[in-house]
Order: C-alpha cells, then structure tokens, then sequence
C-alpha cells in the first residue's frame, strides 16, 4: 500500500511539472510615435556641400564647428545676412542697429525650433526604452515565478524519492524510486535553464534601425538631428561620426556581441526590424540601446547653446 501512494505522489507532482503555456502577450505599439508626421521647411535643410557654401567672413567671424551646427539648422544663409548688417550697424547706418537685432531673433527662432526638435527625437526615444523596460521588467517577474514553481517542485520530488526508498522494503522498488525521483529533479532543474516567458513587441518605426544601417539620409530622423549625428566634425575624436561610433559601442560592449554568428543575427533581426517575440533579457538589451542613443541626440543641444552664444556675442 504505501508504494502505490508514493508512486501516486511523484506522478502527481510530476504532472505539476509540466511548465504551463507560455502566454503570447502582445504589447500595443505606436504610441511613443509623433502624433502628427514631422514637417520641415525644405529652406533650412542642411547644405550638402558645406564648403561651397562657407565664406570668408564666416570663417572670420564663427568658429568652424558653430558653422557646422549653423548648416545643421539651416541658417548658414542668415548668418551672412547677420554679418552684412553688423557692419552696416558698426558704420552707424539708420536702423542698422535694429535690423541686427531681428536678424538674430530670427536665427534664434529657427535654433530654438532645432533643439525642440532634438528634445522631441529624444523623449521618443526615452519613451520607446521605457515602453522596453516595462515589458521586460513583467516578463522578468514571470519568469522569477516559474523558476520559483519548479525549485519547489523539485525539491518537492527529492523529498518524496528519500522516503519512498526508506518507507519500501522491496529493494527493485527502492531502486525505481531513487532513480526515477532524482531523473525528476534533475529535469525540472534543467527546466529552470530554458523556456521562459515571451511577448510579442512590436516597433515599426524603428530609430535604432537607421543608426545600425548608417544610412547616409533617414526618413525617420529629423534632417537636422542626422546631419549631426552622421557628420563625423561632431564626435569629439572628429574622425568617425556620433552614430558610427554608437554603432560600434553596441557591438563591443555586450549587446550585440558576434552579430556574425547564427544567435547575433537572429537578435539583430530582431532588435532593427519591424519587431517580433521578445524575451525579457532581449527587451533589456533594446532599451540599453535606445538609452545609448537618447543620450547621443541629447547631447546635440550642446552644439546649438554653443552657436547661440557666438552669434549673440557682440
């Protein structure tokens, strides 16, 4: 009698092994995108030829990074008409003085609307890592209560197997028990290794995926924001550009290690397509990425704060 209740107990709790359904979450996407499609006065897009478009006096007057951020906004050509009414003003002209002052008014409008730009590219990032970090934080809290589940289960399952081989004088019978119960415990704690819980995340509009291809023009990046980020005069080193050099710090500090290999290609898949099933540490390492890149753009407004002051310095 006593073996049929613990052969009884091991089946049951075997059956309790058994991982329940991975649910398919699904996460809504889009709401992190712009509420209205950006729109930009094709009059300050950035020149594609910078160097024809410098002069003499611009290079007197501005330091060539503050030109660089100034062809960034598009206002290369007000920067000239600036200069011909500070000498206007410095001649005593009538009005010239006046005519200054709206001059860099306008230019410090049009800066103002750049680093508005730089701020909103930014909060869509913030918010599309946050959106990561959320689902990876849930997804992380199931898999802790799985893994929970089946440590108990297996402990469970080695309590039972010790008595039975105590309890059971048939000594074949000793033997089943022992062994089947240590097969038992030693599956659920190889349960604990794989599976896991998933969701299905996706993000069409896709920031990172522009950065990874280093396109040389985006469609999802306002044009100021990636003439700064793929001209390379605006990295501190001034030989590889700040997206460039995003790129290659994801691939050398752990989030996109060997993308050569079959699991680095599959992750790269993932994390620069339009979106698909995501594990908790694969959503920790997009939201990595976004974080990275959001601190990049951030740090753009330096450049336009930096040619604000030069073009209101008398």
């Amino acid at each position: 009698m006593p073996k049929i209740y613990l052969l009884t107990l091991l089946l049951a709790l075997a059956g309790c092994a058994g991982t329940r359904p991975t649910p398919r979450l699904q996460v809504a996407a889009g709401y992190c995108d712009p509420p209205l499609p950006y729109r930009y006065d094709p009059a300050f897009a950035p020149q594609p030829d910078f160097e024809a478009a410098l002069t003499p006096a611009l290079l007197a007057r501005y330091p060539r990074r503050n030109l660089l951020t100034a062809n960034a906004a598009g206002i290369l050509p007000l920067l000239k008409e600036l200069l011909v009414l500070e000498e206007a003003a410095r001649r005593q002209q009538p009005a010239a003085e006046l005519a200054v002052l709206r001059q860099r008014q306008r230019i410090a409008a049009q800066l103002a609307l750049v680093s508005t730009t730089v701020a909103s590219v930014a909060a869509e990032l913030d918010c599309e890592g946050e959106r990561a970090d959320q689902v990876a934080g849930y997804l992380s809290e199931q898999d802790n209560r799985r893994t929970q589940r089946l440590n108990v289960l297996s402990i469970s399952i080695g309590a039972a197997s010790g008595i039975g081989t105590t309890v059971i004088e048939n000594q074949p019978a000793q033997y089943a028990f022992g062994i089947g119960g240590g097969l038992l415990a030693a599956g659920l704690g190889l349960l604990t290794l794989t599976g896991g819980h998933s969701a299905e995340f996706m993000h069409p509009r896709n920031l990172l995926a522009d950065v990874w291809a280093e396109k040389p023009a985006s469609e999802l990046f306002p044009p100021s924001v990636w003439y700064m980020l793929t001209e390379p005069a605006f990295s501190n080193s001034g030989q590889t550009a700040l997206a460039h050099n995003t790129r290659q710090r994801w691939e050398h500090y752990g989030q996109l290690a060997h993308p050569e290999s079959k699991k680095g290609q599959q992750l790269t898949a993932l994390l620069f397509g339009p979106g698909g099933q995501y594990s908790a540490d694969e959503l920790t390492v997009r939201a990595n990425m976004l974080n990275e890149l959001q601190s990049a753009v951030r740090l753009l407004n330096q450049e336009l704060q930096g040619l604000l002051l030069v073009v209101n310095k008398e």
